[in-house]
This record gives structure tokens, sequence and C-alpha cells, in this order.
């Protein structure tokens, strides 16, 4: 079958974006296109028998409604589409002589309103590997968890644990091939392999960056106040695990779409550790008390 110089792809995600290659010629599912009154776009309807075919919106130029509608033409960027990502997180990682802190808030948001107060924003691999989520919920589990399995299946064909490096780039690979396909995920990848510990972050974009420190989400600017007025490398265990609960608790003050718990993890040699999880409402009137115990003084 020859192409046609009009192409939309069969994946939904693709409708009205360039990545679009075929077109399903169907004479009971036939809408105007963008071209000329008289030029015509078939698609696939819902009973075709591609397999990678979807049901398409019921409008009249589903191409327009999807690429004016869904980041799917946009990308990572904001050309005034209707349904856009309402998000608000916080999370950070750093790293210390005696391993790597992990910490994150449980709140999930859909703008100002509060969808939930205990979600699970580390990812937990493996034993020795963690990932945070931020950016779309369902993005971040849904990849990390896919990395999980690729992680298992190179442990089944080499006979040993993947490294940190390789295991984020497994990530970064993933994201790179999705890109403009309107996915939302700031993540970080954590670990001890036999390099020692190891961080890095990974975006929607396929960006990934190894580092000391990072924090992400609507609230890491407070976070990354607190990190860099008192973050040391030669933090003892207990120094870094309060650096990690107070970074959190202030993002959660200053920042309505972060709060509700801490969880947070330590990474060692033997594997991650979660230390605790918090009410960031109690960690408010114990470092309240201190304030006022300091200033007393």
């Amino acid at each position: 079958m020859s192409a046609s110089p009009f192409t939309v792809g069969s994946d939904i995600l693709d409708i009205g974006s360039r990545k679009g290659s075929t077109l399903v010629p169907n004479k009971r599912n036939r809408v105007l296109g963008r071209g000329n009154d008289d030029e015509e776009l078939m698609f696939p309807s819902p009973t075709s028998s591609i397999p990678t075919s979807f049901p398409l919106p019921a409008v009249h130029n589903p191409a327009q409604y999807c690429s004016s509608n869904f980041a799917s033409v946009c990308g990572s960027g904001d050309e005034s589409q209707q349904v856009k990502f309402a998000k608000g997180t916080t999370t950070l990682a750093f790293k210390f002589d005696h391993g790597i802190i992990v910490s994150v808030d449980s709140r999930s948001t859909m703008g100002s309103y509060i969808a939930s107060g205990t979600v699970q924003k580390v990812i937990e691999i493996n034993p020795f590997l963690l990932g945070t989520m931020a950016g779309g919920a369902a993005d971040c589990s849904f990849w990390e968890r896919n990395l999980g399995m690729q992680c298992r299946l190179y442990e089944l064909r080499q006979g040993r644990r993947i490294t940190v490096s390789a295991a984020s780039k497994l990530l970064a690979n993933t994201m790179s091939s999705y890109r403009g396909y309107g996915l939302s995920m700031g993540t970080m990848i954590a670990g001890w392999d036999e390099t020692g510990p190891q961080l890095f972050y990974v975006d929607d974009d396929g960006t990934r960056l190894h580092g000391k420190l990072f924090a992400v989400g609507s609230g890491s600017t407070f976070a990354y106040g607190v990190l860099d007025t008192h973050y040391r490398p030669d933090l003892t265990v207990e120094e870094a695990i309060d650096l990690g609960k107070r970074a959190i608790y202030h993002a959660g003050h200053r920042d309505a779409m972060s709060g509700a718990i801490n969880n947070l993890y330590h990474v060692t040699k033997e594997g991650w550790t979660k230390i605790h999880a918090i009410d960031v409402n109690d960690m408010h009137y114990q470092f309240q008390e201190e304030r006022q115990n300091e200033m007393a003084a």
C-alpha cells in the first residue's frame, strides 16, 4: 500500500504529531484532514484488524483535537494545550562518606487539590537500588517498575548485579525513545555497586546527570536552600538523616503541594534500609520547640 502525504500513526500518542508514519484507509471512519476541505484523512476504526489501532476521539477532526489538547506535539513545551499536568512534590538524595540518603514526601496533588497523603515516592527497584518519583505518578511508577524488570533480566543473563550507572542508562534510553510523547518524569536513581555509592538524575527527555546531590519537584528550591547550607561530605549518619529530614520539612512547610509523610532511606554497602516514616506536622512542632529553646538561650 502506498504511503499518503497525510500520515497518522496507529498509536494514539502519535495522532496529530510528526511521529505518524502510516495511514490506514477505512471507509467507515472518514474525517476531514488538516489541509484543504476536500482532502480526507482515514483512520482505523475500533474494529480494525490492526493490533496497534486505538479508538479515536469522537470529534470532527481527531488529529487537530489531540494536537491542540495534549502534549504529543508540544513535547516538553507549553503551547496552551488544555490538558496539562498539575503536579507537585519534593524528593531529594545526596551522597556522603557513609552512603546515600534518599528522602521524599508523600503528598500527591492535582493543582490545589490534595489527592493523597500516603504515596510511596521511593520505588524499591532491588535490594541495592532505589528510584524516586517526581512528575506524573503513573509515568514514574510504570517506567521505574519496568526498569526493575530490565535490571532483573540483566542479572539473570549476566550472573551479576547491574551497576547503578547502567541502570540509569537503561532508564534514560527508554525516556529518549519516548521523547515528545508527553511523559512527565523527573527521577533519581540511587544505589551501591562495586564502584561504591552512585547517584544519577534522569528525566522524561532522556537527560541523565551524575552528581552528589539532587532535589527534584515543586519544593526542590526550598530543599536546596537547606541542603546547600548544611551539606558536608563528612556528615555522620545521624547528621545526614537529620539533614534529609529537615530539608523535606522546610519544603513541605513552604510548598503547599509537598508534605504529609517523610519517608527516608539510607543506602550502604549492604543495601538500602528504610530509616523512618514521620509526619511532617510532628516535625514542625519538634523544630519549633528547638528554635524557641535556641532563642531563649
